[in-house]
């Protein structure tokens, strides 16, 4: 990590500010704003503080910058409208700009016409934070009149980022004595009554800071400029005003004569025994300046080896590594490869893993295979497009590790990604099941913590016959639609997500694959790109029955046919075999009481559909 040098200042490229809002519906802010970079970025904090604003008062900003820029907006309860040719992020509303080919007094006169009024105007280059206060001043001129050197101070602070502190180093130098130098190169004209607030941090976010640093910091400006130093080190200084030390308020200590050059304030550092040039800094006007050091202690564990003092065997398996380069990187994962057979004639390998040990390679007949989700397995991410960690191996003959340190390039693309469950548990899968809930999610690496894409529309399609089926839209989403800005968490990717289900066309058969398909749009130019995915179908539906209607009447027709014969066959046989019943004389005087007996006709026999019975 890289020292920060950082500085806060009213004084703008060029600017100015009119009444000509006073009494009109809004106030009418135009911020024009030159970036360097291919992309920028800053952040923008609005407030009404020490200003007499009405709260019902309109604001309104006009934002216009040379190349893509993203703003973030703190506004606490104002609410502003933006015009701006670049997307502003917060609680803002957004209008399209359309004075994009103007700037400067052209860009003014555009504005006023268009609201009727400007109440100021403000040029920067490469800012990094701007603190915008609102309000209007009655005093102030008719005509908004730019100025180059405008001092906006009564309105507008910001804060800028050296983008590159330059120092010079000499050989042999003590790593532990430096001198940091700043050069504040603003007016008599432009000097407050308050001190230059400088701040001095040594700082180490992955270990101990270091303690035993000796600082030279010399501070140049005109004579009557003066300072308040805050630091928690001990630090030798010298000024060319009066300074006090945050630690010692009530002392004031006398200022030093220093060059007012570069070469003469570096001579003057080397003259006092400081060869370490750290960091000098030309500023052209600050309120505040603040070094941040990067600064750690070293690691105490014992040197490696060197290559004449390891095995023969060990550098060979290290160069192997190296030069095969077995490791990729995709969007969320990092994947080992190594094909066993390439390692005959190396010391037998045994065992692979990450600098996580759980993170271990699964092994076959072939090939040490590994593959893990990119936040896991001590991974680092850096700069938002590499990854970095290292290789262990283990080594059969002496059980010795050799730590091979890798980086790997990941994909600067759109991607997508489908999901079994609700959370987008990792890993990602192929198969879309039919007719049921399926989580898709669009994602893109970028190093700017805000939101980039806009998805527009994402559909299916199953087949060249059937029609494509939309699974979001802007105007009615289907699912739950989601967006995640990038942070560690989402390994700087941005994330949308959302939820579908695909069911067939009138519920009949489909084809074994899919394309799923998303556009989306960049929020900065309007462009619009498109991303696809090849799926594969898997029903999740029990098999139907293979026999038509008519098969199945037929079946069952003939299983009524079968019973039914069976049961008579059965009745015959039954017939045929039972034993006869003896007849019984019948009495030739039987009382009439008794003949007339219902169901009693003795001497005679049921008939049955096989059988016959006569009287003896």
């Amino acid at each position: 990590m890289k020292d920060k040098v950082s500085y806060t200042t009213g004084k703008a490229v060029s600017g100015c500010v009119s009444r000509s809002t006073v009494g009109k519906p809004q106030e009418v802010h135009v911020l024009q704003v030159k970036i360097e970079a291919q992309m920028g970025q800053f952040k923008l904090n609005v407030s009404s503080v020490g200003r007499t604003t009405p709260p019902e008062r309109k604001m309104l900003f006009v934002i216009i910058c040379d190349k893509a820029c993203f703003v973030t907006l703190h506004s606490e309860d104002l609410h502003p409208t933006f015009v701006s040719n670049n997307m502003v992020y917060g609680d803002a509303r957004n209008v399209s700009s359309t004075f994009n080919s103007t700037s400067g007094e052209p860009l003014v006169q555009q504005v006023k016409k268009h609201y009727g009024g400007i109440t100021s105007f403000t040029e920067l280059e490469n800012p990094h934070h701007i603190h915008f206060r609102v309000g209007e001043d009655a005093s102030s001129p008719e005509d908004c009149v730019v100025q180059p050197g405008f001092n906006a101070w009564r309105y507008l602070q910001t804060e800028f980022v050296v983008q590159e502190a330059k120092g010079c180093t000499s050989p042999g130098v003590k790593k532990r004595e430096e001198v940091h130098i700043v050069h504040l190169q603003q007016g008599p004209e432009e000097t407050s009554s308050q001190p230059v607030e400088v701040k001095v941090n040594v700082v180490c976010p992955e270990a101990k800071p270091l303690q035993d640093l000796k600082i030279l910091l010399i501070l140049q400006s005109q004579p009557s400029v003066t300072w308040n130093i805050d630091t928690q080190r001990t630090v030798s200084i010298m000024a060319s005003g009066k300074y006090w030390i945050t630690t010692f308020p009530s002392r004031q200590l006398n200022e030093s004569v220093l060059p007012d050059n570069k070469q003469g304030l570096i001579g003057l550092a080397r003259k006092r025994g400081f060869d370490d040039i750290a960091s000098y800094t030309d500023i052209p006007s600050a309120t505040h300046v603040t070094l941040e050091l990067h600064r750690c202690e070293p690691e105490m564990k014992t040197s490696p080896p060197t290559p004449a003092q390891r095995p023969k065997a060990v550098n060979i398996v290290e160069a192997f590594f190296i030069l095969s380069q077995p490791w990729k990187c995709t969007d969320d994962s990092i994947e080992i490869v190594v094909w066993k057979r390439a390692l005959e004639g190396l010391n037998d390998i045994t065992d692979i893993t990450l600098l996580d040990p759980r993170c271990r390679a699964e092994q076959n007949k072939t090939h040490f295979v590994l593959k893990k989700y990119l936040g896991d397995c001590h991974t680092k991410l850096e700069s938002g497009n590499q990854a970095r960690n290292k290789l262990i191996l283990t080594l059969a003959s002496s059980l010795e590790k050799i730590e091979v340190p890798f980086v790997c390039e990941l994909p600067q693309t759109l991607h997508l990604q489908l999901y079994r469950t609700r959370d987008f548990t990792w890993p990602s899968t192929p198969v879309l099941e039919v007719n049921k809930a399926a989580y898709l999610q669009v994602s893109f690496r970028t190093a700017i913590a805000q939101t980039l894409l806009e998805v527009e529309e994402c559909s299916l399609q199953a087949a060249d016959k059937e029609p494509q089926q939309l699974l979001i839209q802007p105007i009615a989403p289907l699912g739950q639609a989601g967006t995640v800005e990038p942070t560690e968490a989402t390994l700087g990717r941005e994330l949308h997500r959302f939820s579908f289900v695909y069911s067939p066309a009138g519920g009949g058969p489909f084809p074994p694959c899919a394309t799923l398909s998303c556009r989306v749009t960049w929020l900065f130019n309007g462009s619009t790109i498109g991303k696809t995915l090849e799926v594969t179908l898997q029903d999740t539906r029990p098999p139907p029955s293979s026999l038509g209607i008519e098969a199945v009447v037929g079946i069952t027709f003939a299983a009524f046919l079968i019973g039914t014969l069976l049961t008579a066959a059965l009745w015959c046989i039954y017939s045929h075999t039972r034993p006869v019943a003896k007849m019984q004389p019948v009495p030739t005087n039987a009382p009439a009481s008794e003949s007339s007996t219902p169901n009693h006709s003795i001497g005679s026999t049921q008939s049955t559909p096989c059988s016959t019975s006569s009287m003896a």
